[in-house]
């Protein structure tokens, strides 16, 4: 998710490829509707290949340009009601990152669904993660390692080492918002946060996985309770990625 300054160029139209950096393209890659009736959705980078199931257009815009869904505008109904599987291979002799699978996708998807966009910024309905009454309620992390976070079923996050950056993206995803940091807290931490979800999240079918424990907070009461830290809601400038053209690609 990124923030724009009130300064940034917005409203520029232009063809998907041009705002790649990156010129590397798929060897070879299948793109057809994904099987009825499946449950659950990924886009897996892999050593050499991408793998991708069920997963509808506007979710693989999102996830190629490193962006949330709500930051992907316009486009036909269907972005959202199709979905698709897809196999793509990097050639054999290339070791691409997980970065350059991702450029790797928006040329793809360019060529493939014969994608346009622009970018815009727009005022939105942002949440400010700051401080609570009190301070903190979590530590800074003493272990040595990699970072651990795992979110589970939207209503559960467990962290160890973790930067307070794998938080506001978390939140970012469960509210449908963007949040950003306003605590001033840097370094890496360790904590667990549990709540039930409420309107205010995005509405998913793990929101009713397991029945609402009433001895379990919502996620802003959670916050405050659990970790010291409080949601506030304002305005505030966001990237978007508006779809201008997008056609059905053609199974293979």
């Amino acid at each position: 998710m990124t923030l724009l300054t009130k300064s940034a160029i917005v409203g520029i139209l232009l063809p998907v490829a041009f705002l790649a950096q990156d010129t590397l393209s798929f060897d070879s890659a299948s793109i057809k509707p994904a099987k009825p009736g499946v449950r659950g959705y990924s886009i897996r980078p892999l050593p050499g290949r991408l793998s991708v199931t069920n997963i509808p257009l506007r979710k693989l815009i999102a996830g190629a340009w490193h962006v949330y869904d709500f930051q992907v505008s316009g486009g036909p109904k269907w972005i959202d009601q199709d979905a698709y599987d897809i196999e793509a291979k990097a050639a054999p002799d290339s070791r691409p990152t997980e970065k350059q699978l991702m450029t790797m996708l928006q040329k793809l998807l360019t060529d493939r669904f014969e994608l346009v966009i622009h970018r815009e910024s727009r005022d939105q309905s942002v949440y400010a993660l700051e401080i609570a009454k009190g301070g903190p309620k979590f530590q800074s992390s003493k272990d040595a390692g990699e970072p651990y976070f795992r979110v589970f079923q939207r209503r559960q996050i467990t962290a160890r080492r973790a930067p307070l950056e794998y938080l506001l993206e978390a939140l970012s995803f469960v509210l449908g918002r963007p949040a950003i940091d306003q605590t001033g807290l840097t370094g890496v931490y360790d904590y667990k946060l549990e709540w039930t979800p409420d309107e205010i999240q995005v509405a998913s079918d793990e929101n009713n996985a397991r029945p609402a424990d009433e001895n379990v907070p919502s996620l802003t009461s959670a916050l405050q309770e659990q970790l010291g830290l409080r949601l506030v809601s304002r305005k505030g400038p966001v990237e978007i990625i508006v779809v201008d053209r997008a056609e059905k690609a053609t199974a293979n």
